[in-house]
């Protein structure tokens, strides 16, 4: 058991479909940043999705869903529903049916039972001995597809639901670190922020450029929209255009981080210490790599792959 050790949370988001071939980041050159990372002593990846990358609302009629093939290749560990995965759910359940790794929501749920829809509302991964629960939920709206009277799901309110879900995780898992993925940001989603005990970080997703007011860097933002020394990001904007190190806030707020539009790449390093019966969180640093990514050579291991199955 290592003493000291990293997780790496790389998050992607809004790729729609673009698996390579092309300027900018793509599922191809994201594949062999995470390869770099493996080279890395004492450096554990999670690589996950916050919506908008299997590309659901566009035009394709092939049964399997290309961009799922990649994440399934780059070994994805979750990923995270937006409002554009959820824009026609008959072609999602069956883009599913391929993925080999868990999709995640809490507030996703069945009209009648109230259930969650898509496999499980969180998932619990043993890193080094330590239990890091990742809990998720959807923030934005479901419309019922044209003539659908009887719509297949139902969202539920997102903080009630996070924290039904948190009660439930420790009581039954007791987890050493928690984080808590929320795809598609809005005012309402905010509120989330303020009723966050027992999470250690808040990692929520943009809706796309409309809402977002276009094609803004955050990268800009200054004053208060930096955040504080303490490293808590109170604007909905990363403010690192490179890695900044964070310690453990000094208010008691959970540090909170969006992963703008432009960001289609976000990597998240937490660092950790073993202790004798538990694991003292030693801070974090978060950066947008979509500029380092798409100066990536490709994967084309990754691109012939999908080749063979289109």
């Amino acid at each position: 058991m290592q003493e000291f050790f990293s997780i790496s949370l790389i998050i992607t988001q809004h790729l729609n479909r673009s698996l390579g071939t092309r300027a900018g980041v793509s599922l191809s050159k994201v594949s062999k940043y995470k390869r770099g990372l493996a080279l890395e002593e004492n450096t554990h990846i999670l690589l996950s999705d916050l919506g908008g990358s299997m590309g659901i609302d566009q035009d394709f009629s092939q049964p399997r869903n290309p961009a799922i093939t990649c994440m399934n290749y780059m070994q994805y560990d979750f990923g995270v529903f937006n409002h554009q995965d959820l824009s026609n759910v008959s072609k999602l359940r069956r883009a599913l049916s391929f993925s080999n790794f868990p999709w995640m929501n809490c507030n996703v749920a069945h009209p009648m039972t109230k259930e969650p829809f898509f496999g499980e509302p969180y998932q619990m991964f043993t890193i080094n001995g330590m239990k890091l629960v990742v809990v998720s939920g959807y923030g934005g709206d479901f419309i019922p597809e044209e003539g659908d009277r009887d719509p297949t799901l139902h969202i539920s309110g997102l903080g009630s639901s996070v924290k039904r879900w948190l009660r439930y995780i420790y009581d039954s898992v007791d987890p050493d670190y928690v984080i808590v993925c929320i795809s598609d940001w809005d005012g309402e989603t905010a509120a989330v922020h303020e009723d966050m005990e027992g999470v250690g970080m808040l990692i929520t997703g943009s809706p796309g450029p409309e809402a977002d007011g276009g094609e803004t860097d955050g990268a800009d933002a200054g004053g208060d929209d930096a955040g504080s020394a303490a490293g808590v990001v109170l604007s909905p904007r990363i403010s690192a255009s490179k890695y900044e190190t964070y310690n453990v806030p000094e208010d008691g707020r959970v540090p909170m981080y969006h992963h703008h539009h432009n960001s289609q790449v976000m990597h998240v390093s937490l660092n950790f210490k073993t202790r004798t019966t538990t694991y003292e969180y030693l801070g974090h640093s978060v950066a947008r790599i979509d500029q380092e990514v798409s100066q990536l050579s490709e994967d084309y291991n990754l691109l012939d792959l999908v080749h063979y199955h289109l």
